[in-house]
């Protein structure tokens, strides 16, 4: 266990990202896809932010052949049933991209997503063991959860705030479904170009969107195109 709290504020970086090679250049590239989602009128414990991570190996510029490894951080209390000022903490679980879809879809949630983007290969083998660590039954869920026990997460802080540039202290209430996932997209547009000089509005990645079977749902895309290259206050600003 105390492995495990020393590890997990240093697993995800998103200040890591690729330096932006072509994906038709090598046999591997990576690519972040953020979601979020939210009911109409807006309900908190109907929110959801999580992020698909993929792993592309191909041997040519056909990516149609290429082969993609997927997985998925979207982390939901056990019961699906979503308590929003629950105290206590309860056992969570890790879905699917495909089950995350049906659950929020089944609690009349829109989904947007945001991406896709590239991405660097050690932020992809940190997902990886972020992925790990929530399957492995030592983390619990909390739908509001706080910077103090990094072994009680909500869906934000399992994506994100694993980060220690970004910390817990950047999601007040406001920033809930889609306002939470709009501000990692803008942190990842900010970050690749001012730490790695990457525009990452010089990739257009929406193959991946039929290739992962999402062209048959209906998602809004926000493309790295529509993204602002700038931070925003309390990200209330339109996408």
């Amino acid at each position: 266990m105390a492995r495990v709290r020393e590890f997990w504020p240093v697993v995800l970086t998103l200040g890591i990202l690729a330096s932006g090679a072509d994906k038709s250049d090598a046999s591997e590239s990576y690519y972040l896809l953020v979601f979020g989602s939210q009911s109409e009128p807006k309900l908190l414990r109907y929110t959801h932010t999580w992020a698909t991570f993929v792993k592309v190996e191909s041997d040519g510029p056909d990516l149609d052949r290429s082969l993609l490894t997927v997985h998925t951080i979207s982390w939901l209390p056990r019961s699906l049933e979503v308590r929003t000022f629950a105290p206590r903490a309860e056992p969570g679980v890790n879905l699917t991209l495909e089950d995350t879809l049906a659950t929020v879809y089944g609690n009349g949630e829109h989904v947007t997503l945001w991406g896709p983007f590239v991405l660097a290969p050690e932020l992809y083998e940190r997902s990886l063991r972020v992925y790990q660590i929530l399957n492995s039954g030592v983390v619990q869920y909390r739908a509001i959860s706080t910077q103090y026990n990094l072994l009680i997460s909500d869906c934000i802080h399992a994506v994100a705030a694993v980060d220690p540039l970004f910390g817990r202290g950047h999601y007040p209430l406001i920033r809930v479904g889609n306002p939470a996932s709009r501000f990692i997209a803008r942190q990842v547009m900010v970050r690749s170009y001012r730490k790695r000089g990457v525009d990452q509005a010089m990739f257009d990645n929406s193959w991946l969107i039929p290739r992962l079977g999402l062209d048959g749902y209906p998602i809004t895309v926000v493309p790295p195109q529509q993204i602002p290259r700038r931070n925003c206050l309390l990200c209330t600003c339109p996408d």
